[in-house]
């Protein structure tokens, strides 16, 4: 199975995913990315984290950008 890497984005950095998880698919990666940015965005608001998720970066095992999820995408009622 293949390898995809979470970088999270935030608006001042970018936290590496150094060890990755494995797929079946691309289309699996993005589910559990959005997934993922979804529970990020909620822990961070909730325990007032000064600092909240913007999206994730999916690399592939290439280090290839795959695909990028945006928050407002997970979370509509982010847009402005």
């Amino acid at each position: 199975m293949p390898i995809y890497y979470f970088h999270i984005r935030h608006a001042d950095r970018i936290v590496h995913d150094p060890e990755g998880s494995e797929f079946p698919d691309l289309q699996a990666a993005l589910h559990e990315a959005n997934e993922s940015l979804r529970e990020l965005v909620a822990h961070a608001l909730v325990s007032k984290q000064s600092s909240v998720p913007l999206g994730i970066q999916v690399f592939d095992e290439d280090g290839n950008l795959a695909v990028e999820v945006d928050i407002d995408a997970v979370i509509p009622q982010i847009r402005g």
